[in-house]
């Protein structure tokens, strides 16, 4: 079991717990970006098992050290992963959360998003509402909205592994080039069980 030490103090903490998401920029190794701009589209459950998606991601210390900081010790590692890959133009999806929003301010799982490329505003990034996990709302009750006040577009360096609530209001903005746009998804969970299926737990 590896120990990990939490990295956020108190307030960060709440900050999170306020605003529903953290961002730690530039932080995987460029080689293993590019390794990553490579991976092909949809379930990448072999390739998030490999010791160096592990080593570089999951395990990186800043990556693990939220993370710890969030869910506690014995936190999932996890064991499946998607590439949300968009390669042509288009316009963007309707804001959605993963399931039902959480209620409440405990933490009890978290999102997680890797951008192994730079994501400029053309690229159609990844959009948020900071605050709206604190809605209680079905995904599909919020598909109607277009901008909303305080929207963030995640525009972010080669690199970044952004954290959010699993119930924060997100979707992609529109994609106005032809480029490759890549976001490897993981979801975190507190206190697994290696017996579960789900993870390996860790300390």
């Amino acid at each position: 079991m590896i120990d990990v030490k939490p990295t956020l103090n108190d307030y960060q903490v709440m900050q999170f717990i306020h605003n529903g998401y953290i961002t730690l920029e530039s932080i995987i190794d460029a080689d293993f970006n590019r390794e990553c701009e490579s991976v092909e589209g949809g379930h990448l459950n072999d390739f998030v098992l490999t010791d160096e998606f592990r080593r570089n991601v999951l395990l990186h210390p800043e990556v693990a050290g939220v993370v710890r900081s969030l869910l506690g010790e014995n936190f999932l590692v996890p064991t499946s992963a998607h590439h949300h890959l968009f390669e042509a133009t288009h316009l963007g999806q309707t804001w959605h959360s993963d399931g039902i929003t959480e209620y409440g301010y405990g933490i009890t799982h978290l999102q997680c998003y890797y951008y192994p490329k730079e994501v400029k505003i053309e690229d159609g990034p990844t959009m948020i509402l900071p605050g709206s996990h604190h809605r209680l709302v079905d995904r599909e009750a919020i598909a109607h909205y277009g901008d909303i006040l305080g929207q963030l577009s995640l525009t972010v360096p080669a690199g970044t592994v952004a954290m959010t609530r699993y119930g924060i209001w997100h979707k992609a903005g529109p994609k106005l080039n032809a480029d490759r746009r890549g976001m490897i998804k993981v979801l975190l969970l507190p206190n697994g069980d290696a017996q579960t299926g789900l993870g390996a737990r860790l300390r």
